[in-house]
């Protein structure tokens, strides 16, 4: 057990913003690593719903070294930063948010990453697989991009509104190539099903599809961490279906997340 750091005028601040914050499971991963490095760093959730005056906000606060990004903030927010990585770009969204070394707002995308890096430490190699992904959101942006590039076969794209779900699809083809489209929320036999709607944050949420469709040859995901077996896991659970959860994916990346911070602001980097 490493104890974090003493809270004092050298404290470095990571945010983690969203709307809500009570499920975020980030500050809870990236805060031993940090006290791990040594780095007088610590992460905190951010309740934002106004992100141009938040970001105002932020830009005032010079011990603020960036942070991450969740719902229903990770489009949005890339066109507040002052550049995009290349990763984000393609995407469109983006998940971390870190101050330079000149003082601008880069943003960058470690979603797709992290989601396929969780698979694949499961022992889900998404390679030669048909998915269907639940979304067309930004983290289903990246996550898309992440499972072609990985070698899925074929990635069909659910949304409630059918147009979103066709102009994701496009922007993912003309940027990689590979089977894209937009589809209805029917599962294949075989398929990797991912949700990445908020849709199961709350118990009251509605099911992102009709769970009599699951069965023992899938696979289904969530991006969602809290709770960590949803109402929708439950269902394909009950349906023999392996179930795969929201935590694997920020595992998948917050060690790269911890890393990118590190290298600018970690013990051996910043001068008190």
């Amino acid at each position: 057990m490493h104890e974090a750091p003493s809270i004092d005028g050298n404290t470095k601040i990571m945010g983690m913003i969203g709307s809500p914050v009570t499920q975020v499971k980030t500050p809870q991963a990236i805060n031993p690593i940090f006290a791990e490095a040594g780095a007088n760093i610590l992460c905190v959730p951010f309740h934002v719903d106004d992100l141009e005056s938040a970001m105002a906000g932020f830009r005032a606060m010079h011990n603020l070294i960036g942070f991450g990004v969740t719902l229903p903030h990770k489009q949005q927010i890339a066109s507040l930063c002052d550049s995009l990585d290349p990763a984000a770009e393609q995407v469109e969204a983006v998940n971390v948010v870190r101050r330079e070394r000149d003082g601008s707002f880069r943003g960058y995308q470690f979603d797709g990453r992290g989601f396929v890096g969780g698979l694949m430490a499961q022992g889900h190699d998404p390679k030669g697989r048909s998915v269907l992904v639940i979304g067309a959101g930004g983290a289903s942006a990246a996550i898309v991009t992440a499972l072609i590039m990985a070698g899925a076969s074929e990635v069909g794209i659910s949304n409630r509104t059918t147009s979103r779900a066709e102009a994701l699809a496009q922007q993912v083809r003309a940027r990689i190539g590979g089977n894209v489209h937009a589809c209805d929320p029917v599962p294949k036999p075989g398929q990797m099903i991912i949700n990445a709607t908020s849709l199961g944050m709350d118990e009251a949420d509605a099911l992102p599809l009709d769970p009599a469709l699951l069965d023992e040859s899938m696979l289904v995901a969530e991006v969602i961490a809290k709770p960590a077996i949803t109402a929708l896991l439950k269902q394909a659970r009950q349906r023999g279906a392996t179930i795969h959860g929201g935590q694997h994916m920020i595992e998948g990346q917050v060690p790269m997340i911890a890393a990118h911070f590190l290298a600018l602001y970690g013990p051996d980097q910043i001068k008190a």
